[in-house]
């Protein structure tokens, strides 16, 4: 029914609409479609590299505070500069290392040694071991964040124990007057599994290499009678193996 109202007429009880449905009118529609494709686009480049995309790879990759872990360790081809004639003892290092995950910043933890051994054989020194010093004050190393993965930068301070100097009995004990140091990248935290080689005068296989800083620098510890000055050791080092044991 119609009814006149000025000059306009009007449906009684169908009000007036503006005539634009997004499902039936094509350019709504694709509108629409652009809208929602371009907010999902931006979402996903958010997650894929944005921060929290850079944040859950950093977790994925640095280990959780709390943690502990145990690995192999290995120094190969090491050289003991002390007061003897050439050749100077050449010695080749195994052993393991465990560690505890520490808090330390928004790119990096720490990683104090909880345990530490590393031992070699030589023919006038007998076994010579390379331990956590008595001290209680042991610096911990740096696991960080690295352009492509992790970066470890591994300190430790060591006692070097050896058990006899020729035909004097020991046991003989250096300290560090500085911490070993050493860093490398790593694609895991821990590193791949370190093999050891069938023959124990070549290196293992596997695992990560950290490149030593610097020769490792001793003082003289608990020494007894007819030693040489034995106050200025270095052992000499191109940096250590790491991995998980096999």
């Amino acid at each position: 029914m119609m009814m006149p109202v000025g000059s306009a007429s009007v449906a009684v009880g169908r009000p007036i609409l503006p005539r634009h449905d997004y499902f039936t009118d094509t350019f709504g529609r694709r509108q629409l479609l652009r809208q929602a494709a371009a907010a999902v686009a931006g979402t996903g480049l958010l997650l894929t590299s944005g921060p929290n995309a850079r944040a859950t790879q950093r977790a994925a990759l640095l280990p959780a505070i709390g943690q502990t872990f145990n690995m192999a360790v290995s120094a190969f081809g090491t050289t003991l500069v002390v007061p003897l004639p050439p050749p100077l003892p050449r010695l080749d290092f195994n052993g393991r290392i465990a560690v505890e995950v520490l808090a330390g910043g928004s790119d990096f933890v720490h990683l104090q040694a909880l345990d530490f051994i590393m031992a070699a054989q030589n023919p006038l020194l007998g076994e010579v071991r390379l331990t956590p010093p008595p001290s209680k004050c042991r610096p911990p190393s740096t696991l960080q964040e690295g352009a492509g993965g992790l970066v470890h930068t591994w300190l430790q301070s060591m006692t070097m124990t050896f058990d006899r100097w020729g035909d004097l009995g020991g046991p003989f004990t250096l300290e560090t007057s500085q911490p070993a140091k050493a860093s490398g990248d790593l694609p895991q935290f821990p590193p791949p599994p370190l093999s050891p080689s069938p023959n124990p005068h070549q290196p293992p296989t596997g695992g990560a290499f950290l490149t030593a800083a610097g020769p490792i620098h001793f003082k003289a510890g608990l020494l007894g009678d007819g030693l040489p000055d034995l106050s200025a050791v270095q052992l000499q080092w191109d940096g250590v193996y790491e991995g998980q044991p096999t």
